[in-house]
């Protein structure tokens, strides 16, 4: 099989495991904070061990920038954790919170955000098409948002953290790929020094607010699951954007809407009425159009940190 071929495997591999984590937090039935703190420490060995293998490799870029201080690369890093873990924490609380269908939709709205900076800040110039699909997208998702809110397992106050938790995953987004393009570094020895800073960052934030890192074992088997998943999802995609561009891989993520939504109705019993459907389908043909602009691929550089912190 030819690599591209097998680079866009890697991509639906990637959305099925994504699919997964969003399942696998609303089943750990866990608070938000200790559930991600779990899962991040869970999620260093086997990224360290990576990063050892790739070390005796000799055409791995480097694990820090040279002309970088290690004092001020480790406050970089804090940086990114920050961001990563404030992203990560606010999405596992949507899951928990809201229907799964909502927080998909309002997370899969992030490339417009990104197209935003990209012309605020960036100098990109957006058709005018582009500026219809992104608005398109926003209106269905407050379509199917307000058609659930009279649905069992509706919350406004869990739309508004998945919002929140938009924000700040574009905002990791961003901050990455600034650091990403400024300096060259191995993108595993990033990914672990960003997870490494969130744990530190996130746990005593878990110890203060609730006292200790207890967790049930049904919390603690999904939070392995949920490590599991990601971190080999965060694998596959960053091997594959090396072999197909973003205007291919983008809109394959999209597919993570549809597959949590078959598994919040198989799982939980989170049905989806005709407008539901019809809505959900408009922001993901929207986003489709969105995401193979080029505009996106600027940003991006063909060399994106992959999907979510999950």
């Amino acid at each position: 099989m030819p690599v591209e071929q097998r680079a866009i495997v890697a991509i639906l591999v990637a959305v099925g495991l994504w699919s997964g984590t969003a399942l696998f937090v609303r089943a750990g039935h866990s608070d938000a904070l200790v559930f991600t703190t779990w899962r991040l420490w869970f999620a260093l060995p086997p990224l360290a061990a990576i990063v050892a293998w790739r070390s005796r490799r000799t055409d791995s870029a480097p694990f820090r920038p040279g002309d970088v201080s290690p004092l001020r690369w480790i406050a970089l890093l804090v940086g990114a954790g920050a961001f990563f873990v404030s992203g990560a924490a606010t999405a596992f609380a949507a899951l928990g919170l809201t229907r799964l269908l909502d927080v998909t939709l309002i997370g899969s709205l992030q490339p417009i955000l990104i197209i935003g900076f990209a012309v605020a800040f960036l100098g990109e110039h957006v058709a005018r098409t582009h500026l219809i699909r992104a608005a398109v997208a926003i209106a269905g998702t407050i379509i199917v948002a307000a058609a659930a809110s009279s649905g069992g397992s509706w919350s406004l106050s869990g739309d508004v953290v998945a919002v929140v938790s938009l924000v700040l995953n574009a905002g990791w987004f961003l901050y990455g790929r600034v650091l990403r393009t400024s300096f060259v570094v191995d993108p595993f020895a990033f990914m672990l020094g960003t997870l490494t800073s969130a744990a530190v960052l996130i746990t005593p934030v878990a110890l203060v607010a609730h006292g200790s890192l207890g967790i049930s074992k049904r919390g603690l088997f999904f939070a392995i699951c949920t490590m599991i998943a990601g971190t080999a999802a965060h694998v596959l995609v960053i091997w594959a954007h090396r072999h197909v561009p973003t205007s291919v891989s983008s809109p394959m993520l999209l597919g993570e809407t549809p597959v949590v939504a078959a598994g919040a109705w198989v799982f939980f019993g989170e049905s989806v009425t005709l407008l539901q459907g019809a809505g959900a389908a408009v922001v993901v043909a929207s986003l489709w159009g969105v995401t193979r602009g080029p505009e996106l691929e600027h940003v991006e550089h063909d060399v994106p940190d992959p999907g979510p912190p999950t």
